[in-house]
């Protein structure tokens, strides 16, 4: 069938470019899509929810960590730090559980081969992006490290293999 000319869900689309990572997913309904993959530092969760009303799509990755309430002051302050050095999307911590999260929205475009490469492209930087900060993360939660320190630490740029 071809497709370039079918206005799909796009959800549907989403469900194309996860089909084709090989990722674990399932759909709760036509408007919704979750997946989890297993990276390098963790288990990251992604959830898809397209609006209708607004013709966007809802992306957020979560993250396997939890921060307690006594550390939350220190965790936005990270927050803080990394989300100025991002281009796309931002990080957040959701005030119900403390899990930090990747957020984004993508306004859905007509086509639907152009709606695909652009979330292929999105679910690549933000994954990224997840992986870059992670540590940081960690250092802050585990290791109670200044904010401003386990970014720095999480973010040099290493030349060469050991």
């Amino acid at each position: 069938m071809d497709t370039e000319n079918v206005s799909l869900n796009p959800i549907d689309v989403v469900e194309d470019v996860i089909h084709a990572k090989k990722w674990t997913f399932s759909r709760a309904d036509d408007y919704e899509l979750v997946a989890e993959i297993s990276s390098q530092w963790c288990q990251y969760r992604l959830y898809f929810t397209w609006s209708e009303q607004i013709k966007a799509i809802s992306f957020t990755i979560t993250f396997d960590l939890k921060f307690p309430q006594n550390q939350m002051v220190y965790a936005h302050k990270l927050l803080a730090l990394i989300n100025e050095k991002l281009w796309i999307g931002h990080f957040d911590i959701t005030s119900k559980n403390g899990i930090p999260a990747y957020r984004h929205t993508v306004l859905s475009l007509a086509e639907n081969e152009m709606l695909h490469h652009q979330l292929e492209n999105l679910v690549d930087i933000a994954i990224c992006e997840c992986e870059k900060y992670y540590p940081a993360f960690q250092l802050v939660l585990f290791e109670n490290s200044d904010p401003s320190k386990a970014l720095s630490l999480s973010t040099f740029d290493t030349i060469g293999q050991a």
